[in-house]
């Protein structure tokens, strides 16, 4: 880990909505260290999926060419840096493909029933 603090799911809240609909407290959320790249020899997950899809996005709200598409960045979760019982919510949520960023309930965010926050 770097010698500066590392950025956390708090950190991040403002930025991806997926965060805020996890239901999460702030203190749970503060728990969690993000990493935006890989390192080999532990258990991990990336987070880069959840709250739709990790084609990208555009960069302007009108739509745009796929020029002005950017990629969503990795958001690395490292268990021996996660609580247990934390640990374990994430994994259920990224076994089921996350959550949608679109308030729907679709893995890729079509519209039907919301089942979540889980």
């Amino acid at each position: 880990m770097d010698e500066q603090r590392a950025l956390t799911l708090f950190d991040l809240a403002d930025q991806y909505q997926w965060i805020r609909m996890l239901g999460w407290s702030e203190d749970e959320l503060r728990q969690v260290p993000v990493h935006h790249q890989a390192t080999a020899g532990t258990e991990m997950l990336n987070l880069a999926n959840f709250g739709g899809t990790a084609l990208g996005v555009s960069t302007n709200a009108g739509g745009g060419t796929s020029a002005q598409v950017r990629a969503i960045p990795n958001l690395w979760v490292y268990r021996p840096e996660v609580p247990a019982p934390l640990w374990e919510r994430l994994r259920e949520l990224a076994d089921r493909g996350g959550p949608s960023g679109y308030q729907a309930s679709g893995k890729f965010g079509e519209v039907g029933e919301s089942t979540f926050p889980p």
